[in-house]
């Protein structure tokens, strides 16, 4: 007789899923026990009679089964009187399973495993915000059953125990762990593995009969009304109509270090070789220290999808955040063998003027020349000329250029680093001539610092820093080993840049430097809406050999370079700014603003806020662009004048009707975001804390295109992401970026996280999943430090807004 145990937290879908297994012909469950609850809990001495009464004869009939129970017998002979009975119940009915199912007997694993050695145990984990809101619902609406002492802290409580209890038993094999969500999203996969966990077949009448199973073993308790409808995905979330935005936020910030504690840790060292990291199919967070020689030099956060983090995403990211720290390590590790008396002073000082510049001198091969020399088209070397019939070349950076004849107007060029390609970049001819410096100064102005986090990707990671090779000669050794691949990215055996088995979308439009040079891994159960988004902006795609059907791996792969973006991007006039000479934007106002309208709650008046954009142009401001300020990042260089930056969240109508004219007459522009599948709706995410209002529609949506108002995601259905699975999150990314681009005919590059709420995982994914810019909600304006993907805004209230004009 198998002995299993359901567990997890309290309204995180137990009773589902123990009504479905119920449903085995090879299963016999029970409504809740609560036996080892009222066994082992000491609150609750003395009371245990009692529960065993209510057990048997009210709610499963066999009064009878009582007949031998002893209250003072010891632990070890209640518990194997109780065992015998479920036994004896289960033999009644020719099972071989018996399934107890009593969400508190999370707490008393250690002691069911001690004296049960064979019992397994099942635990089923749901999404933070909807425990939690299920929790406190449920408690308030049925109190008298729940009992006092649930109040909204005690709800997080509960969820994260028995979130860090069941992560505990991961590992075990004796242990298995679901998530609630995957098994709405896939019932028949889930199934399977929870089947093949508990040693029996599949059986589909766990689908048929699951409704009838689910009808007797809730008792008709009330908060579990509804339970025996089909089982699916639910679009509505309790947490909508029951919390606040502050306590969304309060709630977001509570769980905040489950998450921490509940990651895959690993360490690597960059010096030696870097390999896949593979973790069990639960864990969906990876925290990877990073050491460099046996120092830290930090931690980086990654989304596990599909159980692993691929080499090369991981690679791509410790080179993305510690190039610099490398970099200096391998110049320092390599100075005394070079000889290079220039070299050996420029490395005295290690001022990041001076770094780069020893960057330069060491990729193009030049260890004399000066900074500014890199930047001069004019400067002329004898080299060879070479003829193009097309208007695209590849070149490799450690390979010598020549000079181009051609008979365009300019030439695009495809550039590679040790054999990678990094992306393109556009340079002009003159006179039917590129020179090769023209060629070596326009690609370091437009890849800028994307170069070095290629160079030491390729050449330096997974390799010692010592050695007589001079940087470009590890980026040609790269170079020649991957042109001797037949296929570098990936072929059978050729040792490639990803997994084989996966599905690879290639690299989107954008600006080089950004998300869009950036690797990464997708959860393939979003493929659906990763290929939609995908299809609409015309990106590139890599179908590798598969053993099945579906891929193992998904992932977003920049190398790949396709034709340029089909999108028919909508011209409009622009009225040329008139800068304040006098100033400079060394630091950047985003402000959000939520609704402009007459009336409702926590929305500023289209008189206040006429007010405030009269004192903005008074004082000399103007409205910069999103690519304004990601170029100033990039050069280290203040905007021009007084610059600012004005969002609206949520697409409100009466943006249209109140906020878009005062725009228009005193010369600003801004951005919306808007919640991808309630467009043209209302504001349903907002019911516990404002009024029900109309949103815009497509028709006002591209009439303001059109005007040249830009749009930009607030998700598609307005969920805080980071309380969700990296699959969960991807799909409220790609889906809405879908939506968005289908309806627009242009690219959406922003993205407005919905509560302010990001970390580094939904920063990667949302940039991954296509967009280039991530807003969020501070105190503070926006610096050049600042990560494109977590912008800071500040929130423009009925209360502050003439405070900040």
């Amino acid at each position: 007789m198998q002995r299993i145990f359901l567990v997890g937290s309290p309204r995180s879908g137990t009773t589902m899923l123990q009504s479905l297994l119920a449903a085995h012909p090879e299963v016999i469950s029970f409504p809740e026990s609560k036996f080892f609850h009222y066994l082992l809990y000491k609150k609750f001495a003395g009371k245990l009679p009692g529960r065993m009464e209510a057990f048997f004869k009210d709610e499963i009939s066999r009064p009878e089964l009582l007949q031998d129970f002893d209250d003072s017998q010891t632990v070890a002979t209640k518990v194997s009187w109780f065992v015998g009975v479920l036994d004896g119940l289960a033999a009644e009915q020719n099972k071989s399973i018996w399934l107890e199912k009593t969400p508190e007997h999370i707490y008393f694993i250690e002691d069911i495993q001690r004296l049960l050695p064979d019992a397994k145990f099942i635990h089923i984990l749901r999404n933070s915000m909807d425990t939690i809101a299920s929790l406190h619902e449920a408690t308030r609406n049925s109190h008298d059953l729940w009992g006092p002492g649930w109040d909204l802290n005690h709800c997080i409580h509960r969820w994260k125990e028995a979130m860090l209890i069941s992560h505990k038993y991961a590992k075990n094999s004796n242990h298995i762990l679901v998530k609630y969500e995957e098994i709405l999203d896939n019932k028949v996969k889930k199934l399977e593995e929870i089947c093949d966990f508990m040693k029996i077949e599949y059986d589909d009448r766990m689908l048929e009969f699951y409704q009838e199973k689910a009808a007797h073993l809730s008792l008709n308790l009330p908060w579990h009304q509804g339970i025996e409808r089909e089982v699916k995905s639910n679009k509505v979330h309790k947490y909508h109509k029951i919390f606040k935005s502050n306590e969304i936020r309060y709630i977001l910030d509570k769980i905040h270090r489950v998450k921490g504690e509940i990651a895959w840790k690993v360490a690597v060292e960059v010096s030696e070789p870097i390999s896949d990291i593979y973790a069990l199919q639960i864990c969906d967070r990876l925290s990877c220290t990073i050491k460099l020689e046996g120092i830290k030099l930090g931690i980086i956060e990654l989304p596990i999808c599909d159980g692993m983090v691929a080499a090369s995403v991981l690679a791509d990211a410790i080179a993305a955040q510690f190039a610099w720290q490398i970099l200096d390590r391998f110049f320092q590790r390599n100075r005394c063998e070079k000889g290079n008396k220039l070299w050996e002073t420029l490395l005295e000082s290690l001022h990041p003027k001076h770094d780069w510049t020893l960057f330069l001198q060491e990729l193009w091969g030049r260890p004399h020349w000066h900074l500014e020399d890199f930047y001069k088209p004019e400067i002329a070397e004898e080299v060879s000329t070479i003829t193009l019939e097309k208007d695209l070349i590849v070149l490799e950076i450690s390979e010598e250029f020549a000079n181009i004849k051609v008979e365009l107007s300019e030439i695009d060029v495809l550039v590679k680093v040790g054999g990678v390609a990094v992306g393109i970049v556009t340079v002009a001819v003159e006179n039917n001539f590129v020179s090769a410096q023209k060629l070596r100064s326009t690609i370091t102005r437009n890849m800028g610092f994307e170069l070095c986090v290629t160079a030491v990707r390729e050449a330096l990671l997974g390799k010692p820093l010592n050695g007589k090779q001079w940087l470009r000669s590890r980026l040609a050794s790269c170079a020649q080993q991957r042109s001797n691949l037949p296929d570098s990215l990936n072929a059978p055996g050729a040792e490639g840049i990803y997994p084989q088995n996966a599905l690879i979308f290639g690299r989107r439009s954008g600006a080089i430097g950004t998300s869009v040079s950036r690797r990464a891994s997708l959860p393939a159960a979003a493929l659906q809406e990763i290929e939609s988004a995908a299809a609409i902006a015309g990106q590139p795609t890599m179908q590798i050999p598969q053993e099945n059907e579906f891929p193992k791996q998904v992932f977003y792969a920049p190398e790949i370079i396709g034709s340029k973006s089909s999108y028919r991007e909508v011209s409009h006039s622009v009225k040329p700014q008139v800068f304040d000479n006098h100033s400079l934007t060394q630091k950047l106002p985003i402000l959000s603003y939520r609704r402009i309208s007459p009336d409702g709650l926590n929305a500023v008046t289209p008189q206040i806020f006429e007010q405030q954009l009269h004192n903005f142009k008074k004082q000399g401001y103007y409205s910069a662009t999103w690519d304004n300020w990601r170029s100033a990042k990039l050069a280290k260089t203040p905007l021009p004048g007084k610059a600012v930056l004005m969002t609206f969240d949520g697409g409100y109508l009466d943006f249209f009707q109140y906020a878009w004219p005062v725009l228009k007459r005193f010369d600003f522009t801004a951005t919306v975001f808007l919640v991808a599948e309630s467009i043209g709706k209302t504001n349903t995410w907002e019911k516990a804390e404002f009024e029900e209002v109309q949103l815009m529609g497509w028709r006002e949506i591209l009439q303001l295109r059109d005007a040249g108002i830009e749009f930009g995601s607030m998700s598609a259905t307005h969920q805080p992401l980071t309380a969700l699975s990296p699959t969960e999150i991807v799909r409220e990314a790609a889906k809405s970026r879908a939506i968005l681009e289908r309806g627009l005919e242009k690219s959406v590059k922003c993205f407005a996280y919905p509560y302010g709420d990001v970390d580094p995982i939904v920063a990667h994914l949302i940039g991954a999943s296509g967009y280039t810019f991530g807003v969020s909600y501070k105190l503070n304006y926006s610096s050049f430090d600042d990560n494109l993907l977590s912008l800071p805004r500040i929130q423009v209230t009925a209360e502050n807004a003439l405070k900040l004009a």
